[in-house]
């Protein structure tokens, strides 16, 4: 009883700081857009977010994700850490509120950015660390109540440990619930174009709208994938 007490008086402890992470934000910045797209697509944001560490420090930190798979062009890197040293430095400057600007809409692709840091430009992975999305994404639209799983994994996250032919990988996906509706739709029928059905209907902001008021958490969503019928 004890036992059972404490491991979920754990569970509930990493819930909660889990959920206090998602309070934290970046601020406004040349770079920003770049540091979401690479470091939300492997961590919550928050874990960068609430720190303030030195030049080199943040340096170290890039260095450390690249060993981990985190792949950067050196122009990339660079935007990266000048942002980081900056805006997340020992001295950030006061926080200006954003100019309104004209922008022309997204594309998938453009979406998708946020997850070829893991997944790879082309869906490929990165084994044994981030599975692959190309040829998966298909399998799982297939599938009956594939095509909702996936939504909910981009919305939600997956936590635990998952099979894409026959590698194993286990760990925690971030959500990426603070893209809006109609850049998850996006992103959705980018990783589709990959390989979909026939039948294949294109996802819409309505329905991901709709997932999004389940407010699921990581590990509800890996019972979601559990209970489908995967090859």
């Amino acid at each position: 009883m004890r036992k059972a007490f404490y491991l979920s008086a754990t569970a509930l402890l990493g819930v909660l700081g889990y959920l206090a992470l998602g309070q934290y934000t970046l601020p406004e910045g040349p770079g920003k857009d770049l540091v979401l797209a690479k470091c939300q697509s492997c961590h919550e944001i928050g874990f960068v977010a609430r720190e303030r560490l030195s030049r080199d420090r943040w340096d170290g930190v890039i260095e450390e994700m690249e060993l981990r798979g985190l792949k950067l062009t050196q122009e990339e890197r660079a935007a990266i850490l000048d942002y980081l040293a900056t805006y997340l430095g020992l001295t950030p400057p006061p926080e200006a509120p954003p100019a309104p600007t004209a922008q022309a809409p997204k594309t998938g692709a453009q979406v998708y950015a946020t997850c070829s840091g893991c997944h790879g430009p082309q869906g490929e992975g990165n084994p044994p660390n981030f599975p692959p999305l190309k040829g998966h994404v298909e399998t799982l639209l297939k599938a009956k109540g594939g095509r909702e799983y996936l939504a909910l994994a981009v919305l939600f996250g997956v936590g635990g440990k998952i099979t894409v032919f026959g590698q194993t990988y286990e760990g925690l996906m971030p959500g990426f619930g603070w893209l809006s509706d109609e850049e998850i739709a996006l992103v959705l029928n980018h990783l589709a174009s990959w390989g979909a059905p026939q039948d294949f209907k294109p996802y819409t902001p309505e329905e991901v709208r709709a997932l999004r008021a389940k407010e699921l958490t990581p590990e509800k969503v890996l019972e979601a994938r559990q209970a489908l019928r995967l090859p």
